[in-house]
């Protein structure tokens, strides 16, 4: 309104056609501007709805993943309960390793340093007798008569140990065990084989700690950070990837909302709440030393290196539980 009556008293005066034309284009810029910025300013609300709109979707679409204790239904049960039992006697037991080797990597289930001395460990459920052919191969046989011929694990867990050796220059002795951990199977195989180490659990413990004792061996030939391992993302039904996380830290929210910064290299376990009335999942955190805490997601994404050479970008909302 101003503009115009500026505009109006400067017309009057016919001295003054020059300073019309001046004012005009500044009137006429200005509600340019007005007008670009109302237009900016639509187009963040609508980029806003646009992201809220995806989110829902998202959400309202996610593959939820298992709660720890259904974990039992992947056949993962007897590794839980080695890794707890590796975990009350000895302070460095690392999950998932693998190496390389050629364009894929090798996987072993546990590594454990004590007293500077590393032990690949190999987990077998196998039920029912066990024991080993003449020609090196184990076999099963089962209650109800059942006679099964299975692979060796000797033999992948000696190429695991000279892989592992040659990609961390490492030359000192490293061990390797078998352990069978199904409670009602009979093991008929010798105690060792090949240099690798045949054992039920509790045997296995005391064979671990006798094995360091013996080689005393003064220096860590590798330190526990420069083991690579994988993750264990497992879906409503199955395990539906694993692999090796590109990133180690993760940022998520307190309850207040502030952020915090997770460093994945001391976790354990991490089972996901979806509650999509808040449009953030719950976290609930299960630490190496036992600790736990509740954090909040939004739009976590972690990208992961599996075992096959890929790369996937997995949203933790399509997560139910995750083993680190």
């Amino acid at each position: 309104m101003v503009y115009y009556i500026i505009i109006n008293r400067v017309c009057q005066c016919q001295w003054n056609k020059f300073v019309y034309m001046p004012i005009q284009f500044a009137f006429s810029l200005d509600c340019f501007v007005n007008l670009c910025y109302t237009a900016r300013e639509e187009m963040k609300v609508s980029k806003k709805m646009s992201g809220f709109l995806k989110t829902i979707w998202n959400r309202a679409t996610a593959e939820h993943l298992p709660l720890l204790e259904e974990i039992e239904t992947f056949g993962a049960d007897g590794e839980e309960v080695i890794y707890r039992l590796l975990c009350s006697h000895f302070d460095c037991v690392i999950r998932n390793v693998v190496v390389p080797h050629k364009n894929l990597y090798l996987e072993k289930d546990f590594l454990v340093i004590h007293k500077n001395v590393p032990f690949v460990i190999e987990v077998k459920n196998w039920k029912g007798e066990i024991g080993c052919e003449k020609n090196g191969d184990f076999y099963q046989n089962k209650e109800n008569g059942v006679h099964k011929t299975l692979k060796s694990p000797v033999g992948t867990t000696k190429q695991f140990i000279e892989k592992m050796r040659s990609f961390y220059k490492i030359d000192t002795p490293v061990c390797g065990v078998v352990i069978f951990a199904e409670p009602d199977c009979k093991v008929t195989t010798p105690d060792e084989m090949d240099g690798v180490a045949l054992f039920t659990p509790q045997k296995a413990i005391t064979y671990i700690k006798n094995r360091a004792n013996s080689l005393k061996q003064k220096e860590r030939s590798i330190a526990p950070e420069q083991i690579l391992h994988c993750t264990r993302f497992y879906s409503r039904d199955s395990e539906f990837c694993k692999g090796m996380l590109a990133d180690c830290f993760f940022d998520c929210e307190t309850p207040d909302g502030a952020i915090v910064r997770i460093d994945t290299n001391r976790l354990a376990y991490l089972s996901v709440e979806t509650q999509m009335l808040k449009m953030k999942d719950k976290l609930f955190l299960t630490y190496t030393n036992g600790a736990t805490d509740v954090f909040y997601n939004r739009d976590i994404v972690f990208d992961v290196v599996c075992l096959d050479g890929t790369c996937r970008k997995i949203a933790l909302q399509r997560v139910r539980h995750i083993v680190f």
